[in-house]
């Protein structure tokens, strides 16, 4: 017990020394360092961005990036435009005209309150996945990029393939900064294929 904690507090310290929130920028930085989706985007949207380590990443790597940041939960000294809204409630037309119309990258690291049943909670965790994947296929443009946090478990299979579905090549990783004990882990769509039908 003392262990995780002695772990969970190194992370979160290393955070607050570098002038972010959380530890989970740790996780955005190293998905950057192994496959760079970040780079040569400018106009992102951060779904379920609280506490805001990945925008403040963002625009402190990038100071020519807009970001738009919706969350249900309130956040402070944001950088960006925020919206505190649940994701189903969002309008993605807003977000785009926020954006100048153009959206390069969604990123989501949404996870439900997490129940201990692993069976339930990857469940849970893929039903905020599906809404994040509906959400970025509805603004992106064609080329676009996507980060997901997921739930390894026996429907991951079926989530991979909607995700390819929509982008020409789908990447996994699971971050060092990840507990030990969690299943999480994120895909990163790359190259989004824009479907003519959608919306414009």
């Amino acid at each position: 017990m003392a262990r995780k904690k002695k772990w969970s507090d190194s992370w979160t310290k290393k955070a607050k020394e570098q002038g972010y929130a959380a530890r989970s920028v740790f996780k955005l930085e190293e998905l950057e360092k192994r496959f760079a989706p970040l780079r040569g985007m400018k106009r992102f949207v951060d779904l379920g961005c609280a506490p805001g380590s990945w925008s403040h990443y963002i625009t402190r790597h990038n100071h020519k990036a807009s970001v738009v940041g919706i969350d249900f939960k309130e956040v402070n000294s944001y950088p960006g435009t925020f919206y505190q809204s649940r994701i189903e409630d969002m309008d993605p037309q807003i977000v785009r005209t926020d954006l100048g119309g153009i959206v390069d990258m969604v990123l989501s690291d949404m996870a439900p309150n997490t129940t201990g049943n692993r069976l339930t909670d990857h469940v849970r965790q893929l039903e905020l996945a599906d809404k994040a994947l509906d959400f970025a296929v509805s603004v992106l443009r064609p080329g676009g990029r996507f980060v997901v946090k997921v739930f390894d478990g026996e429907d991951i299979q079926d989530y991979y393939m909607r995700v390819k579905k929509h982008f020409s090549t789908v990447k996994r990783l699971r971050p060092k900064a990840t507990r030990n004990t969690s299943v999480e882990f994120f895909m990163l769509g790359l190259d989004f294929k824009k479907n003519p039908s959608s919306q414009n």
